[in-house]
C-alpha cells in the first residue's frame, strides 16, 4: 500500500470516528438530574387516646393533633403542635392545646437496610402558658418505619414518610395511651431555606 493510500485510509477512519461521536444516536446520554433535596420541613399528625387522672379520676381522653416540625439531616426535631383533647363521655369539656415540640429521630443501629427496619423517635411536648387541664408536659417514645421516595436520601433523616406507634407516653397524670403518629417531609413553598 502506498503512502498516499495510507494517509487517505487514516483520514477516512478519523472522519468516520468524528461522525460517530457527533451522532445523536451514539452520543453518551447526559446524567439525569439529582432528586430534589429534602426540605427539612415535616408535618406531624397524632391520633389516639390517653388515660389521665388530671381531673381527679381516671378518664379516657381522645387526642387528635397536628404539628409542624423542622428537622436537620441528623434527625433533630423542633416545632409546634396543636391537639384537641376530648372526653367522649361528655363529663369534661373539650380542650384545644397548643405548645412546642422537640425530639430526635434515631436511625436503626445497623442502618435502615438491616433487620426489620424499625427505629425510634422521641417527642417532648411543652404546653403554652395558661393551657387547660389536659394540656400537660409529656414525652412520647415512638416505634417507626419509613417510606423513602429516593434511595439517595437513606442517611438524611429529614427525608421520607414516617409511620409510627406510640410505645410509651409519660406526663403528669397520664397512666396509659394508645396512639399512632405520622411524620412526612414537605417540599415546595412551605420548605425552609437551608
Amino acid at each position: 500500500m502506498s503512502t498516499k493510500s495510507r494517509i487517505v485510509t487514516v483520514a477516512g477512519a478519523a472522519l468516520l470516528l468524528a461522525a460517530m461521536a457527533a451522532s445523536p444516536a451514539l452520543a453518551e446520554k447526559p446524567p439525569s438530574p439529582p432528586p430534589p433535596t429534602p426540605s427539612g420541613n415535616i408535618n406531624l399528625r397524632v391520633e389516639g387516646y390517653e388515660i389521665t387522672t388530671a381531673t381527679g379520676s381516671s378518664t379516657r381522653i381522645s387526642i387528635d393533633g397536628i404539628g409542624q416540625l423542622l428537622s436537620d439531616t441528623a434527625g433533630n426535631l423542633n416545632g409546634v403542635e396543636t391537639f384537641t383533647a376530648v372526653d367522649p363521655s361528655g363529663v369534661n369539656a373539650e380542650e384545644v392545646c397548643t405548645g412546642s415540640v422537640s425530639g430526635q429521630i434515631t436511625a436503626p443501629s445497623g442502618g435502615f437496610a438491616s433487620g426489620n427496619g424499625e427505629f425510634k423517635i422521641s417527642l417532648s411536648y411543652t404546653p403554652a402558658s395558661g393551657a387547660g387541664t389536659f394540656c400537660v408536659t409529656s414525652t412520647a417514645s415512638l416505634l417507626c418505619n419509613r417510606t423513602l421516595a429516593h434511595p439517595a436520601y437513606v442517611n438524611d433523616l429529614d427525608a421520607g414518610e414516617y409511620h409510627c406507634v406510640v410505645t410509651d407516653l409519660s406526663g403528669s397524670g397520664i397512666t396509659a395511651a394508645s396512639m399512632n403518629a405520622h411524620l412526612g417531609s414537605v417540599e415546595g413553598s412551605n420548605a425552609p431555606t437551608n
